[in-house]
């Protein structure tokens, strides 16, 4: 098998060590570079990807263990073999236990260290094509089966963008999955592993939101009794996803345009400046355009985050898609509910379900489902399992109107104040509807019921 080319990083204190160990190891195939110092090479592992870091244990002012701790936060998962001229039993523990890959004691022969490399290579070369399939496997669970143009076009969007270190605006109706395409993105980024940090900007109280994104000092506001990291620091190095951007306040607007274009975060109550490695998804379910000719959206922010947008379609409008997202929900329901088969739907449950045309969206009919395969348990499902929307879709706007259609907003509206009128409780409200609470409260909000 062809040993796998590796990018090694050589750090030792002695200039003709590194330049030997350089040549060698270019003259085996490899590409190397050099560094003097821990300092010298923990700024090169900051700006540059290596497979492996080749280090001398003693060097004149600091030792492979402080690189090896200082490589770990940079790059938790790069190689690093530790040699060096004073080997022993202690020695190779304490690099082991750091995090080093192998131990090296000299003089070795490029035999021996070729042999270290063979065996690291292969490991590296399952380990990147176990990445691959997973990124595949994301991309084939999320798109499965999906015919439809939208979802088609949209799959190869995330394709592209999902490498890149780039903002992405998801818009469209709430219900869409713009949370779940989000995630996606970042498991198919080469942030994976790395955090994953959500904010829902409309279940934060304004005056708390700034605090909750930056962070604050100790004693910025009554109540502030430390320092506090904002969700911009938890998620350095991964992603951070801010839902519903558009209900952002002009305050909290500002910063955010400020990190975009500068990189750096202030902590409310600092004038500090925070350097943070994040990168932006952010979703709306409202016209951002309209928002700016209104006033209540920065346009120079709206330039920023568009430049990648893509607006994520109703499910009325992929209807091929339904019957796939189905199955899929029958399947995720039947191991919640720990049940040997998935519940099985008659024609008449299933005709129900194909003709509803879904406002709530992808989230409406997940919910809808739960709540078919709880009702029926081991039996087939029955026309009286399904929401009263589903079972009843023309109901409220035939009563209300003597026979006129209402738009999808208005009967959507009209729904929400029924099940209002007859269940207080949110929780229990929402569950009837097929949506979340949070969905819930926004929808509130949305039609003035709050």
């Amino acid at each position: 098998m062809k040993t796998r080319v590796l990018s090694i990083l050589v750090v030792d204190d002695d200039k003709n060590i590194r330049n030997t160990l350089s040549a060698s190891l270019k003259a085996a195939g490899h590409m190397a570079e050099t560094s003097e110092s821990v300092s010298a090479a923990t700024a090169r592992l900051k700006a540059k990807d290596y497979d492996v870091v080749i280090t001398d244990f003693r060097m004149e002012k600091e030792t492979g263990l402080d690189l090896i701790k200082q490589a770990k936060l940079i790059r938790p998962d790069i190689f690093i073999i530790v040699m060096t001229a004073y080997a022993s039993i202690e020695n190779a523990v304490s690099v082991v236990k750091e995090g080093a890959y192998d131990y090296l004691p000299k003089p070795f022969s490029n035999a021996q260290l070729s042999h270290v490399l063979d065996k690291l290579g292969a490991f590296i070369q399952l380990r990147h094509e176990n990445e691959e399939l997973k990124k595949y496997r994301y991309r084939r669970d999320y798109f499965a089966g999906m015919t439809s143009p939208a979802m088609q076009k949209l799959e190869e969007f995330v394709k592209k963008v999902a490498p890149t270190n780039s903002t992405v605006l998801l818009s469209g109706e709430s219900g869409t999955g713009k949370s779940e395409l989000a995630k996606l993105t970042h498991e198919l980024s080469p942030r994976k592993g790395k955090p994953f940090v959500s904010v829902y900007c409309t279940t934060i109280v304004e005056s708390l939101l700034e605090s909750e994104l930056f962070g604050h000092v100790a004693g910025a506001y009554t109540g502030a009794t430390g320092n506090k990291a904002g969700k911009f620091e938890l998620a350095a190095g991964g992603t951070l996803f801010l839902d519903e951007i558009g209900d952002l306040s002009a305050s909290a607007q500002t910063k955010l345009l400020r990190f975009l274009q500068d990189r750096v975060v202030e902590r409310v109550g600092s004038n500090e400046e925070i350097i943070v490695d994040t990168r932006i998804i952010v979703a709306t379910n409202k016209n951002l355009p309209e928002a700016v000719k209104e006033g209540k959206f920065r346009e120079d922010l709206y330039f920023r985050v568009n430049m990648l947008e893509y607006p994520l379609a109703p499910l009325r409008h992929r209807k091929e898609d339904v019957p796939i997202l189905i199955q899929k929900f029958l399947t995720e329901a039947k191991a919640s509910a720990n049940l040997k088969e998935a519940i099985s739907l008659p024609e008449g449950v299933m005709d129900k379900l194909l003709s509803y045309p879904w406002p709530g969206n992808v989230r409406e009919l997940r919910n809808a489902i739960e709540r078919l395969t709880i009702l029926a348990n081991l039996r087939p499902a029955t026309i009286d399992d399904l929401p009263e929307s589903v079972r009843n879709p023309g109901q409220v706007s035939f009563a209300s109107t003597g026979g006129a259609f209402l738009s999808l907003e208005a009967l959507e509206k009209e729904h929400i104040q029924k099940v209002l009128s007859v269940e207080a409780n949110l929780e229990r409200a929402a569950t009837i509807l097929g949506i979340t609470s949070v969905t819930l409260w926004r929808k509130r909000k949305q039609y003035g019921m709050a």
